[in-house]
């Protein structure tokens, strides 16, 4: 598989000059999250949204996505290799939303590779197992399996899938 590259925009940790009123992605669940609970949860440090701007420092924001450490047991990823019993640290990615003004353009799959590569990075350090994440709905599901990262469907949860490190180590994306 050929490397990926990340190309700018901008990433920032959300911060009290972005426009999060001004986010619109077209699902209201998401423009919520970012307006009510995304610099909370990262003043708690429960959860880090990184947004997506034009140039450092604008207030417009063009994308987010959230993550967060959990531990899921071992039964919940359905991997084929030996894991230990008991909890298995992952990243979650917990929430990823284009603005209306920006789909279309590949912005999502550029955060969405930059949330593995944040992974990838943080397992060298952590004992983090894999990337997982909820997908709001069957059309979100079908847009992450067709990037073919190699994202698999959890067991009993038909919107929730998974990527381990083993995989996303495969993906050869560098330390972009």
């Amino acid at each position: 598989m050929q490397p990926f590259s990340i190309d700018p925009p901008f990433y920032e940790p959300l911060a009290l000059h972005h426009d999060r009123a001004g986010f619109d992605c077209g699902e209201a669940s998401l423009n919520e999250f970012l307006k009510r609970h995304a610099r909370q949860n990262a003043e708690r440090n429960v959860g880090v949204t990184h947004v997506a701007v034009s140039q450092p420092g604008d207030s417009e924001i063009l994308g987010y996505y959230t993550l967060l450490v959990r531990s899921v047991e071992k039964e919940e990823l359905g991997h084929p290799q030996k894991l230990p019993t008991g909890q298995i640290g992952v990243t979650l990615l917990a929430r990823l939303a284009v603005s209306r003004k920006a789909q279309g353009r590949g912005l999502g799959t550029q955060m969405l590779l930059r949330s593995i590569v944040q992974t990838e990075r943080a397992a060298r350090d952590l004992g983090i197992h894999a990337l997982v994440l909820h997908a709001l709905d069957e059309r979100a599901k079908v847009w992450y399996l067709s990037l073919n990262f190699g994202f698999e469907v959890l067991p009993d949860k038909p919107l929730h899938l998974c990527l381990s490190t083993r995989t996303i180590r495969q993906l050869k994306l560098g330390d972009t």
